[in-house]
C-alpha cells in the first residue's frame, strides 16, 4: 500500500486519542515553519532551554535514556508474542494476535512504515490462515484463505460496515456534512437498499445495462473520429491528446484518458439522464482526479498541507458536490423542473426531471426523510465514484494487456500462431453477440463508418457466458485490486478448514465479537500469494479458464458494484476489440518533439508524420499506484488505434437487434 493509504488505515481505524491527535498534529506541522522563524526572532527557545535542568542538558542523558526504552521495548515483545491462540472446550481457537514491540501504539508503526511489505511478510511466514493485529487497541484479523474469507462473507448478519468506511469517507472524501452525519447513519440501511434495488439488482439493473448498450452502439464507432480540429472531436478525443500520424487511418492518444471519459458517460448517463452529463463536461475529468486522490481526501487532511494534486482534487470535489446539489435542487423544485423541461424542449429531448431514473427514485427517498441538498449531493457522488473508480481502471489495464500480448514483437506472442492471440480469442467468442459490419459507402469519396450491434444484455448476467473475456476482466481485478473494505463482527463466527498437513482433520476457528475484518487487504494478500496462483505477479489472460482455478472472491461487502460493472465491461471490451486495432504509440523525446514543431511550421507536416509512421512502439506497463477500489496507472500510456480492417457487410438483422 502507498504511504496515505497506511496512514488513512492507521488513523482511523485506531483507537479515538490518535485520530483527534492527527488533524491538530496536521495543522501544527503547517504552522511549524512560521513558528521556528518566530521563536528565532524573539529569542523563544533559549527562554525555553532556560527552564530546562541542567542535569538533563547533558548529552550523556541520551544514551542512558535508550537504554531505559530497552528492556521496555523487549519485555513487551516477549510477552506480545506469547499471546497465542487458545483453545476452548469446543476445540475452537481464537486468532493468534501478532507480536509488537512499542506498547500502546502496538502495530501502528508497522502499518505506517512498513505497509504492503509488512502485510505480504505477514502472509509468508504465517503457517495458519488467520492472524491478527492490533492498531492501538482495535483488533483487526487478516484471513489469508479464500474459502474461510468466503465462509465469513455468507454471514453478513453477523458482519456490520465500520466507522472507517461508514463516516470517515463519507464526510472527508465526499463532502457530507459534519452535522448530517448522525441522520445519514440512522437512514443509511434504507439508502443502501433503494440504491442496491435501482442499480445492482433484477430488472432495473437490466434497463440500465440495455441503455448502456445502446449508448455504446451509437458512440463507439466514432471513439477515434480522426478529426484534427479540437473543435470538431468527440470530448473524450479532447482530454487524450490526439494526434493524427496517418491522416484518417490512424491515431495516436493518451489510453487512460479516453476510456476514462468515453466509459463515464456509457456508465453514468443512463443512471443520471442525458442533461447532467451534457450540462457538466468536467463530470468524468473530476471524478478521475478524486480517484487519484482519494487518500489525500480521505485522511481529511487541510488543503494548504503539501501533498501534489490535493488542492485539485479539493476543487475538483467542491464543482461535483455544486452541481449535483443543482441537481437535486432542479429535481425537488417545481419551478426548476418547468425550466428544465423548456430548456428540453427546444431540442426536443425530454427532461431529466420528467424521465424517471434511479436518481429520480433516490431523491424520492431523500425527500421522505427530509435530507438536506448537500448530504444527498454527497450520497450521490459517493455511488457515482464507487462505480467508475472501480469500472474504468478495470477496462483500462483489460484493454492494456490483451492488446499487449496480441502485439507481434511480444516475446510470447512470437511462439503463438495469431488465431491464439487474446484479441482474436476475444472476436471469435463474442462475434455472434457484438456484430461489427461495414456498411457500404454512399459515395465512393466518403465511405460510411463501420457499425456495432449488440444482442439481447440477458447474456452478460450469466456466469457461463464470454469464459475467456470474463477470464479476462478477473484476471485484471485479482492483479489490479486494491479495496480497503473493513467490516466489524457483531456475532460469534466459527470458520472450519481442513487441514493440509492431516487429511480429513478439521481446525476451526472462533472469531471474537467487537473485532474487526479487513476483507480488502485479505483479498489483496490471497489475490497475490503464490500458494493460490502460478505467477501471481504476471497477467495472465486465460488464468480462469481452468476449472481448478477458482475466480476472485466476490461479494456485495467487497463490491456491491460486480455483477453490473462486469456486465457493462464485456460490453466495452468487446466493442472496443471489435471495431478497432490498437498498438503501441511511439515514445518521443524532447529533440523529436522540437524536430516536429519545427517541421510543422515549415509546412512539411507530411515527411514528419511519415517519419512517425515508419517507428514501431513497443508496450510498457505502467507502475500500478493507489486507487479508491482498483490501482491506477502512475503514468500515462500512448497508443496508437485504427479502425479495424477486413469486416464484413451488413446482413439481415435478426429480431432483437
Amino acid at each position: 500500500m502507498g504511504v496515505l493509504k497506511n496512514l488513512f488505515l492507521g488513523v482511523y481505524a485506531s483507537n479515538a486519542g490518535i485520530r483527534l491527535l492527527f488533524l491538530p498534529l496536521c495543522y501544527a506541522f503547517i504552522i511549524s515553519p512560521f513558528a521556528v522563524l518566530f521563536a528565532r526572532k524573539y529569542n523563544i527557545h533559549q527562554k525555553l532551554i532556560e527552564y530546562i535542568p541542567e542535569d538533563y542538558k547533558t548529552a550523556d542523558r541520551l544514551p542512558q535514556l535508550f537504554l531505559s526504552l530497552v528492556p521496555v521495548i523487549l519485555a513487551t515483545r516477549l510477552i506480545s508474542g506469547r499471546r497465542y491462540g487458545a483453545v476452548d472446550e469446543g476445540r475452537k481457537r481464537r486468532v493468534q494476535l501478532l507480536p509488537y514491540w512499542i506498547p500502546g501504539f502496538r502495530h501502528c508503526i508497522n502499518v505506517w512504515f512498513g505497509g504492503d511489505s509488512w502485510f505480504n511478510g505477514i502472509r509468508d511466514s504465517t503457517v495458519d490462515s488467520i492472524v491478527g493485529y492490533n492498531l492501538s487497541g482495535s483488533k483487526r484479523n487478516i484471513v489469508l484463505s479464500s474459502s474461510l474469507l468466503g465462509q465469513i462473507l455468507n454471514q453478513s448478519d453477523s458482519l456490520e460496515e465500520t466507522d472507517l468506511t461508514k463516516r470517515y469517507v463519507p464526510n472527508n472524501a465526499f463532502g457530507m456534512p459534519s452535522n448530517t452525519m448522525d441522520q445519514y447513519a440512522r437512514i443509511q440501511p434504507a439508502v443502501s437498499k433503494a440504491i442496491a434495488e435501482d442499480i445492482f439488482r433484477g430488472e432495473q439493473m437490466k434497463k440500465l445495462v440495455s441503455a448502456s448498450l445502446t449508448i455504446l452502439a451509437e458512440s463507439l464507432p466514432d471513439f477515434i473520429t480522426f478529426n484534427s480540429s479540437i473543435v470538431d472531436q468527440m470530448a473524450w478525443e479532447r482530454v487524450a491528446d490526439v494526434e493524427l500520424t496517418e491522416s484518417t487511418v490512424e491515431a495516436e492518444c493518451e489510453l487512460f484518458p479516453i476510456v476514462n471519459e468515453f466509459f463515464c458517460n456509457t456508465i453514468i448517463t443512463p443512471i443520471t439522464g442525458p442533461q447532467f452529463p451534457e450540462s457538466y463536461p468536467l463530470l468524468a475529468s473530476d471524478l478521475a482526479t478524486i480517484n487519484q486522490s482519494f487518500f489525500k481526501l480521505a485522511i481529511g487532511v487541510p488543503r494548504l498541507f503539501p501533498l501534489p494534486g490535493l488542492p485539485g482534487a479539493v476543487v475538483a470535489k467542491k464543482r461535483l458536490l455544486q452541481n449535483l446539489v443543482k441537481f437535486y435542487n432542479d429535481l425537488s423544485s417545481p419551478s426548476g423542473k418547468k425550466d428544465m423541461a423548456d430548456d428540453e424542449s427546444q431540442s426536443g429531448e425530454e427532461a431529466d426531471a420528467d424521465t424517471p431514473t434511479p436518481l429520480t427514485a433516490l431523491n424520492e427517498l431523500f425527500s421522505k426523510y427530509k435530507l438536506p441538498s448537500t448530504a444527498r449531493a454527497a450520497i450521490t457522488l459517493e455511488l457515482l465514484h464507487g462505480m467508475v473508480s472501480r469500472a474504468v481502471p478495470l477496462a483500462f489495464w483489460t484493454l492494456l494487456h490483451i492488446f499487449s500480448l496480441s502485439s507481434p514483437l511480444s516475446e510470447k506472442a512470437q511462439k503463438q500462431d495469431r488465431s491464439q492471440f487474446p484479441v482474436e480469442k476475444i472476436r471469435q467468442e463474442t462475434s455472434s453477440w457484438a456484430e461489427a459490419i461495414q456498411p457500404p459507402a454512399i459515395h465512393p469519396s466518403f465511405p460510411a463508418p463501420p457499425e456495432i450491434h449488440f444482442a439481447l444484455p440477458d447474456t452478460l448476467f450469466s456466469s457461463t457466458s464470454f469464459p475467456y473475456v470474463r477470464s479476462c476482466i478477473n484476471e485484471a481485478r485479482r492483479l489490479y485490486n486494491g479495496s480497503l473494505a473493513t467490516a466489524q463482527i457483531t456475532k460469534p463466527i466459527t470458520v472450519t478448514e481442513n487441514r493440509s498437513a492431516r487429511p480429513g482433520a478439521e481446525e476451526q476457528w472462533k472469531l471474537d465479537v467487537g473485532s474487526y475484518i479487513d476483507m480488502g487487504i485479505s483479498q489483496i494478500l490471497i489475490n497475490t500469494s503464490a500458494a493460490n496462483y502460478l505467477c501471481p505477479d504476471q497477467y495472465i489472460a486465460d488464468r480462469f479458464l481452468s476449472a481448478q482455478t477458482l475466480a476472485p472472491l466476490s461479494s456485495p461487502l467487497l463490491d456491491p458494484t460486480e455483477e453490473f460493472t462486469t456486465a457493462l465491461l464485456i460490453a466495452f471490451v468487446a466493442g472496443v476489440v471489435q471495431l478497432w486495432d490498437v498498438t503501441a504509440g511511439i515514445k518521443k523525446s524532447l529533440f523529436e518533439h522540437w524536430q516536429e514543431a519545427q517541421a510543422t511550421a515549415a509546412g512539411e507536416k507530411k515527411e514528419s508524420e511519415m517519419g512517425r509512421k515508419e517507428k514501431v512502439g513497443t508496450w510498457v506497463m505502467p507502475k500500478a499506484v493507489d486507487g479508491a477500489n482498483i490501482k491506477l496507472p502512475k503514468d500515462e500510456v500512448r497508443v496508437r488505434i485504427r479502425r479495424r480492417e477486413g469486416l464484413d457487410g451488413p446482413k439481415t438483422l435478426r429480431k432483437g437487434r
